[in-house]
């Protein structure tokens, strides 16, 4: 087998596996680390901070930063964030205690803000190589990072509560390091040089002003934010829905609660043929039937209603998520492209802690199963405007030129990933 068959097959394989394997340790970490602070430290702000630790220097950090992804080979972004965690969880290891938990988290979550958008812009590239296609690239990620997500808390609370949290960390540390070599197998690629010397915040404010001044990708994203927060309201209901409406036992409610993440990996299946032109329509169906799914378990209160009505809601977010991303990653040149991706990252993040900020009020005044008729109408609501605005951009692309309005002209054609 030739050096360069070698690294084919390695960034065909070897990405997916490192973003199950630092999803799978993250999911084992963060369990490990919620489990211990909040039977240490015996108060809930404990457990918010860690939360808010992990949060906040995603969204804000990621923004910032998101420049480097485009400036310097992803490869070594994820090197040197790996190595930067490594350090830090072991370090962490020899001394678990609350305080030293939450700091943790709070500097992993520095380290590895761009991770996310490195290796989905290394996939990204991986299509250039062979006949793969954005989308088959994109959902190999996909699926890789939802069976990690899916094994990752699992493992960690078995770890934890036979072996301890320190054991946990070591796990991390080793997983992080597989990463980093997985990584460094793939294929290296020089960024494209700037035409000319811009500013940082200019660079910083590339994809964003790029995304948000064209029609096209502007709907997709604020349409991404409306189902992120409702989506948020689910996520929020849901273990009171199981526990308490439902009167499911633990492990009931642990079924019911991996319905959504199931489909989500049959979901990313489909996704690897999201299309150009497949793109807008795939959005507004995969939208629509979101919310029926979240509808569905708000209108009948059966533990197999609702196992398949969250089925149905992650099976559609993970067909909505790829068709916005090809959306997304098809309207910026290629020196922006990893920005664009680290803003969509961003955009999640930022949409997700508005949603879970918003659902506390709502679940506390009208209870579990209105909480998601809330969020499976707000869904609906959300697909039929975008497909409003949709057939608006149509209308006007169909007009003479000299009729158009003038973000109209801006809307690129869509091309095939």
């Amino acid at each position: 087998m030739t050096h360069g068959t070698v690294r084919q097959l390695a960034a065909r394989f070897g990405l997916p596996g490192a973003y199950l394997g630092t999803t799978f340790a993250n999911g084992a970490t963060m369990i490990a680390v919620m489990v211990t602070v909040a039977g240490n430290a015996g108060t809930g702000w404990a457990v918010s901070a860690v939360l808010f630790c992990q949060a906040v220097p995603q969204i804000a950090l990621a923004t910032l930063a998101a420049p480097l992804v485009d400036r310097i080979d992803p490869r070594k972004i994820v090197l040197i964030s790996s190595a930067a965690q490594a350090l830090i969880v072991l370090g962490a290891a020899t001394h678990p205690a609350v305080s030293v938990l939450v700091s943790m988290v709070l500097l992993k979550s520095i380290a590895s803000a761009l991770d996310a958008p490195a290796l989905l812009l290394l996939a990204e590239r991986v299509k250039q190589k062979d006949s793969d296609s954005e989308a088959r690239s994109f959902a190999r990620m996909d699926t890789a990072r939802l069976i990690g997500s899916l094994l990752g808390p699992l493992t960690g609370g078995l770890i934890v509560q036979s072996l301890g949290v320190a054991w946990v960390l070591v796990m991390d540390a080793g997983v992080l390091l597989v990463l980093a070599t997985l990584t460094m197998l793939t294929p290296s690629r020089r960024p494209a040089a700037e035409a000319t010397p811009q500013s940082w915040w200019t660079r910083v404010k590339a994809a964003p002003q790029l995304l948000l001044t064209q029609a096209t990708p502007r709907v997709a994203i604020l349409g991404l934010v409306a189902s992120i927060v409702f989506t948020s309201f689910y996520s929020v209901a849901e273990v009171l829905y199981g526990l308490k409406t439902l009167n499911l036992p633990p492990l009931g409610y642990a079924v019911l609660g991996q319905c959504f993440i199931v489909g989500r990996i049959a979901g990313s299946r489909l996704g690897a043929h999201v299309t150009g032109q497949r793109a807008q329509p795939w959005l507004f169906m995969s939208t629509l039937s979101m919310g029926v799914g979240l509808l569905l378990p708000g209108i009948v209160v059966s533990p197999y209603v609702a196992g398949f009505g969250f089925a149905v809601a992650g099976f559609s977010n993970a067909v909505q998520v790829a068709s916005i991303r090809i959306i997304v990653v098809g309207s910026v040149p290629e020196n922006v492209k990893g920005r664009a991706l680290s803003t969509m990252g961003s955009v999640n993040q930022s949409a997700g802690l508005i949603g879970t900020t918003a659902a506390a009020p709502v679940l506390g005044a009208v209870g579990p199963a209105m909480t998601l008729l809330v969020a499976g109408g707000g869904t609906l609501v959300t697909a039929l405007l975008a497909a409003v605005a949709r057939m608006r951009l149509s209308k006007n692309d169909a007009a003479p030129t000299e009729e158009r309005p003038d973000d109209a002209s801006a809307v690129p054609a869509d091309t095939d990933a």
